[in-house]
């Protein structure tokens, strides 16, 4: 062999050791850093502080930081910006909101990101029902009483709800579609000013979440007419459901965690166990049912990829139909 052919031998020798030592797409341990965990919500309110009580938890499990990224601007547009451009590696992932994985994609023209070309659903984390609730003087106190007033009064009953763009406003018009029923949807600047404009009779009902609510409720000032869960809510259980009335309506507010869509599937589902772990504990689950209304969920990759296809199928063909402005 010539010294030219012994150095290639040696180069292509040394080349497959190497290779044999790093195997090509080889991941690095898991966690080896800081894990950022991007919230597509401002900090301080209720969905923040819910992620950062998972993040404590699992930072412990970790043992590495569990480091909170807040970017709320766009509707969580830029945290998802964000986790699309990062490592797919588990050390980047996303505490995600409806808005963020089925909604803007159909209300903006460049949200920036494809929800489903871009993330891995690692798991849906937790649901918050809507309460349908009347102002004090509406002849209504059920809800087949408050569908039969609406038909009688076609067009002239209103809801009010803190966006135009939001769940709670389109759980309202899919009660109005499955009902039979027109109402006319009164959106304003906050959860506040909707309930302040109920209480005062300005607008027959408010759509919102349960913290929001259910303290109006508990003190007279509201009436409450229905759920939205598909059944009767923890804690709640006096409150009747719509799917009572309508078998198999169901609109929740939710909260789930992505990965970047290359992420390695054992390692999505490490992470989906991991987080279930965390929310098995129970002082955990009582303290997001008593401070945010929310039921855990955590049922791993599989089970939130078929409901996010729901949810998008449900919610972009709605909002199609509705006409609603894209911004």
């Amino acid at each position: 062999m010539t010294m030219i052919g012994r150095r290639e031998a040696l180069a292509a020798s040394t080349a497959a050791l190497l290779a044999g030592a790093h195997p090509a797409g080889a991941q690095a341990p898991f966690p080896s850093r800081n894990i950022r965990l991007l919230i597509g919500a401002a900090p301080g309110g209720a969905p923040d502080v819910a992620a950062r009580l998972m993040a404590e938890r699992l930072s412990a499990t970790w043992r590495q930081p569990v480091v909170a990224d807040n970017r709320p601007a766009g509707n969580g547009s830029l945290a998802a910006q964000a986790l699309a451009g990062a490592e797919a590696d588990g050390h980047a992932l996303l505490y995600a909101h409806a808005s963020i994985l089925v909604l803007n994609e159909a209300l903006m023209r460049s949200p920036g990101y494809n929800s489903e070309r871009d993330f891995a659903p690692v798991t849906l984390l937790m649901t918050t029902p809507f309460v349908i609730t009347a102002r004090p003087g509406l002849p209504a106190n059920t809800l087949p009483e408050l569908i039969a007033l609406a038909r009688a009064r076609p067009g002239q009953m209103t809801f009010a709800t803190s966006s135009a763009t939001n769940l709670p406003r389109f759980a309202g018009e899919l009660l109005k579609r499955v009902a039979g029923i027109d109402m006319v949807n009164v959106p304003y600047a906050s959860a506040p000013a909707a309930v302040q404009d109920t209480i005062a009779g300005r607008v027959d009902l408010t759509i919102d979440g349960t913290p929001a609510l259910i303290p109006q409720v508990r003190s007279g000032l509201l009436k409450a007419i229905a759920l939205t869960s598909a059944t009767r809510f923890p804690g709640l259980e006096e409150i009747p459901v719509v799917a009572e009335s309508f078998p198999g309506f169901a609109s929740v507010g939710w909260f789930g965690v992505v990965a970047p869509r290359a992420t390695p599937a054992p390692l999505v589902e490490r992470i989906a166990g991991d987080f279930r772990d965390v929310l098995a504990v129970p002082e955990m689950r009582a303290r997001l049912l008593r401070d945010f209304g929310a039921q855990v969920e955590a049922d791993g990759p599989a089970a939130f990829a078929a409901f996010l296809d729901r949810e998008r199928s449900t919610y972009r063909n709605l909002i199609r139909e509705l006409g609603v402005p894209i911004d």
